[in-house]
């Protein structure tokens, strides 16, 4: 009877033909020895090379949609949807932002002329100019009293990442008037109702009162030049402080009118949607589409001024998002 070796599933099995028939019996014991020695003589097993990360593209940066032609036809909407000025986005960001990073040069013996930063509590005087109300203790306070000139960093409400807005105002600041503290108590305790410090000896009221330049980002591909003529003249955005409850509702319980409203206004069927926040002319969304997740821009069909207009605004889109689709399944093959 002749024996064959062969290798099965990494276990070695010695084969004996009867007639037609192959029957395996396990391997010697002496071989089972000789594999087990060769497993634990700790030599390391060969790895194949950890491939280096690549970064992921969002689907909308890619010219031509990728090939996608629903994705070309997006990019192509998405590029001539209405949205703010960056003017106006700058401001909503002051007017709308909390906490910022206020940059001063030191004063301090060891680290003079250096930048300093700290985190601070602001709000905005009406104009595009942002005040503080600081401690004559605080590292920053000494430094502005030496040397006026600051710079103040804010991020949108909404921020969650590098293709978020931001905004970073570069001035002087002084001390403000006695006749302004009154009216900018007002409005800094409306913003912070906690802030019960405003009244201590200690604390002083200083203001950004020029401003030398703006410098907004809108995200990844929006970094427009902002002169600061444009930043003061602009307005903050009137609706943009009903965007979180807006956008709340919306997210919990209206997904399926979401996607209606991005195929119909926008072209693109995605998987899933989330409002960010908006503004007067429109809706910024997150979504999901094969996979990928990426920011589009819903526009409103008409500009909205209040909470109202809002409400009538997104009824009057899911409706005809419904019509259409509705339509649209009765026709084999329509789109509209």
């Amino acid at each position: 009877m002749a024996c064959n070796m062969v290798l099965c599933s990494s276990k070695l099995m010695s084969c004996a033909k009867v007639g037609q028939r192959r029957v395996s019996a396990p391997a010697p014991l002496a071989g089972a020895r000789r594999n087990a020695a060769r497993i634990s003589s700790g030599r390391p097993l060969a790895r194949p090379p950890a491939a280096a990360p690549t970064p992921a593209v969002p689907s909308q940066f890619v010219v031509g949609g990728d090939g996608d032609p629903q994705m070309a036809a997006f990019q192509q909407q998405q590029a001539s949807a209405a949205r703010p000025s960056a003017a106006e986005e700058a401001r909503t960001v002051l007017d709308q932002g909390t906490h910022g990073v206020l940059c001063t040069l030191s004063n301090a013996a060891d680290t003079k002329g250096f930048p300093e930063s700290s985190v601070v509590e602001f709000a905005c005087d009406g104009s595009g100019r942002p005040f503080f109300c600081v401690s004559g203790l605080s590292a920053h306070t000494q430094d502005m009293t030496s040397d006026a000139r600051v710079s103040l960093t804010v991020k949108s409400p909404n921020f969650q990442g590098m293709d978020c807005g931001r905004l970073t105002l570069q001035g002087v600041v002084e001390a403000v008037p006695d006749a302004d503290k009154a009216r900018l108590r007002e409005i800094f305790l409306k913003k912070y109702p906690s802030a019960f410090y405003v009244d201590f000896g200690d604390f002083k009221w200083m203001r950004m009162s020029t401003i030398k330049a703006a410098r907004f980002n809108g995200g990844f591909g929006r970094a427009p030049k902002l002169t600061v003529d444009e930043y003061l003249s602009a307005k903050p955005d009137p609706v943009y402080p009903f965007s979180r409850p807006v956008c709340g509702h919306m997210n919990a319980d209206h997904q399926e009118d979401g996607k209606a409203m991005i195929k119909h206004y926008c072209g693109l069927d995605v998987d899933a949607f989330t409002m960010l926040d908006l503004d007067r002319l429109g809706i910024n969304c997150s979504v999901k589409r094969n996979g990928e997740t990426f920011k589009l821009r819903l526009p409103f069909p008409h500009p909205v001024e209040d909470r109202k207009a809002i409400k009538d605004a997104i009824v009057e889109m899911t409706k005809k998002a419904k019509g259409a689709a509705a339509m649209n399944a009765r026709t084999p093959g329509g789109t509209i």
